[in-house]
């Protein structure tokens, strides 16, 4: 057997039919049993290898977690109990330190949400508990096939005519090795199937988390948008009452400040809606490759755009000087 195996769940056993007519009976197991052998490990290192790849967060993330608790617990108890302090025996130094500690707290269990559906999103734990599994299975496999083998070498070593045992014996070791290989292959087939389910139900998280999201910041845009109507409402309503003078600066300063207009083309891979930003601000939503954007504010502006490859999020961004008038912008996302 190479000394090098390298990882693999896609091969089958490779049997040479003259393996079979092999004469003598001890070869004949010992050739078979090594191929099974080699076919186990090929498996073997596959999972070991995914397992190896989330050791560190499996048994890091849930270490961190508890230790980002137990901060946020006792920062939570010490801004309790600096409240009730009167504040001329805390010094100006420590006033307003609650606020901060609360602060600080709120900080952390935000840390905390991110890496849990982190975790949801990515499944990494589950996946190496669920690889632990497989590899102790396809140990279990190996054990009870050699235990199986050496049952027969033993039975014909003891039989009274050995060579006319040999035959029933060899067809009853094909039969085992036949049925290694084949439970063999309902293991890695389960796991795909665990795999799967998994995927897609951590997909369907994200969608709803993205959907929320994008809801929770429409609406806080909303909000802004309509705050700021009120506020250009006032203003007009206070330069209406201005003197002649100060609505003719003011007139100047409308046409200095004219907002532009954009005619974006968008180029790349994606799968879903794409999201134009202006400054941080959702402006636009588009499925295709060109979209116009009037009434853009003049001057520097970050211009975005993000969306969905698979799972992947794939995005871009540049700053763009805004003049009045029309003007070009094309964006790339990756």
């Amino acid at each position: 057997m190479p000394q090098t195996v390298m990882g693999n769940t896609f091969r089958a056993i490779e049997l040479e039919p003259e393996a079979s007519a092999e004469p003598d009976f001890a070869q004949f197991v010992d050739k078979l049993l090594d191929k099974l052998r080699h076919l186990k490990e090929e498996r073997f290192v596959y999972y070991d290898d995914l397992r190896k790849a989330n050791t560190k967060w499996a048994n890091g993330s849930r270490w961190f977690l508890a230790l980002l608790g137990s901060i946020a617990f006792l920062l939570t108890g010490l801004a309790a109990a600096l409240r009730f302090i009167p504040p001329e025996n805390l010094g100006q130094q420590w006033a307003g330190s609650d606020k901060v500690i609360l602060i600080v707290v709120l900080a952390i269990y935000a840390l905390m949400g991110a890496i849990s559906f982190y975790e949801r999103g990515t499944d990494k734990t589950t996946a190496y508990f669920r690889h632990v599994g497989i590899i102790l299975a396809i140990r279990d496999l190996l054990t009870k096939i050699q235990f199986e083998f050496l049952k027969e070498r033993l039975a014909v070593k003891s039989a009274t005519d050995p060579k006319t045992a040999e035959g029933p014996a060899r067809e009853r070791i094909r039969s085992l090795a036949e049925a290694f290989c084949a439970d063999l292959n309902k293991v890695t087939t389960g796991e795909l199937t665990e795999w799967k389910t998994e995927f897609l139900a951590s997909l369907s998280e994200l969608n709803e988390a993205a959907k929320k999201g994008s809801e929770d910041v429409t609406k806080q845009v909303q909000e802004i948008v309509k705050t700021a109507e009120k506020a250009a409402a006032d203003a007009k309503a206070a330069a209406e009452k201005a003197t002649a003078e100060a609505k003719t600066a003011t007139k100047a300063a409308e046409d200095a400040a004219r907002p532009g207009a954009i005619n974006l083309t968008l180029s790349g891979d994606y799968d879903e809606e794409v999201v134009i930003s202006i400054d941080g601000v959702e402006a636009a939503r588009t499925g295709g490759k060109t979209l116009a954007l009037d009434r853009v504010a003049t001057g520097p502006r970050k211009i975005s755009a993000r969306s969905k490859k698979g799972a992947k999020d794939v995005e871009t961004s540049r700053m763009v000087e805004i003049k009045p008038g029309v003007q070009e912008v094309s964006l790339a996302l990756s």
